[in-house]
This record gives C-alpha cells, sequence and structure tokens, in this order.
C-alpha cells in the first residue's frame, strides 16, 4: 500500500513537472504537500505549487488514491483559510484525481481538499522568495 502511494505521488509530480516545462531562476518555487494518515490510512490528498515568491502560476490538488471506480471530483482551493476561485473537477489521469488553478497572488497557507473526503486538507506555505 505505501509502495502504492508513494508511486501516485512520484507520477502526479512527474506528469505534473513535464507539463508545466522548465522554469529558470533560483527563485522560482515548485513545493508540494501532503495529507499524512499513517494509521487509519484512508484518502491521501495533496498540494502542488508552482510560481515565484507569492506570484502563484499554478496550483494542483491531487488525490493520489482515489477508489477505482471515482474518475471526477470537485476540488476546492483555499487561501489563508478562506474558498476562493472557483471549485474545480478533478479528473482522473492514470490512479490519481487532479485539477489545477492558474495564474493569482497570494502571500500565507494555500490549501486544497476534495467534496466527499473528510479531514484531509493539504497545505503548502506561500511567501515571498527572500523569506527566511
Amino acid at each position: 500500500m505505501r509502495r502504492s502511494v508513494a508511486a501516485a505521488i512520484a507520477a502526479a509530480t512527474a506528469s505534473i513537472s513535464i507539463l508545466a516545462g522548465s522554469q529558470a531562476g533560483a527563485a522560482t518555487r515548485s513545493s508540494s504537500a501532503c495529507t499524512h494518515h499513517p494509521i487509519e490510512g484512508g484518502p491521501q490528498v495533496c498540494i502542488r505549487v508552482e510560481g515565484v515568491g507569492t506570484h502563484v502560476d499554478k496550483a494542483v490538488a491531487i488525490w493520489t488514491n482515489p477508489p477505482a471506480g471515482v474518475n471526477e471530483r470537485t476540488a476546492h482551493l483555499f487561501l489563508s483559510g478562506h474558498e476562493v476561485h472557483y471549485p474545480q473537477k478533478a479528473t482522473r489521469h492514470g490512479s490519481t484525481l487532479s485539477a489545477e488553478w492558474g495564474w493569482f497572488e497570494h502571500s500565507g497557507a494555500l490549501c486544497v481538499e476534495f467534496d466527499g473526503i473528510r479531514n484531509r486538507r493539504a497545505c503548502e506555505d506561500v511567501y515571498e522568495s527572500d523569506h527566511s
């Protein structure tokens, strides 16, 4: 089970990186975070953020281990605890579901969650490049 989840995260991250293309500059961010519930298991939700400083080029919600029969689900984006933008339809890409939001500016916690999954909100902090 752990290997299949790890493989799903690696595949989702690799495919997103390929689609994004290469970006130059040391300040360019490409980061991700996932929910971790090793004892109870269940759904694993991840967020991937690409951009520079507080400029977010792309935020991606990834459900790494949806049941085989689930081919789409609504994903939500939260900035500092408040839902923003429009919910996006996450669709199946191999063994994962994913949805993305494009360009925006934000500083603080950036989080994603999926309809029908309780207590699984993945978050990543977004801040200026010179943040220490």
